[in-house]
């Protein structure tokens, strides 16, 4: 079992993918691959950064993820 429960607005993209690494490929598609240097790379956002960055609805983005991990 994960060690990750509920993905929040500060949970980070990396700390998603170490739990459940099937969403790689959702991240990938939104464009965020893990490029670059460790202190800049887009892996370390929180989810509330890649709703800012990629221009969405933060409630509507944790609820789909949210329910990606319960399924």
């Amino acid at each position: 079992m994960s060690e990750l429960e509920e993905i929040t607005a500060s949970t980070r993209v990396v700390d998603i993918i170490k739990n459940f690494p099937e969403l790689t490929e959702y991240f990938l598609r939104m464009g965020i691959c893990g490029c670059g240097y460790a202190w800049e790379s887009d892996y370390y956002w929180s989810m509330e950064k890649v709703a800012k960055e990629k221009k969405l609805d933060l409630n509507k983005l944790l609820d789909e993820l949210n329910r990606m991990i319960q399924s």
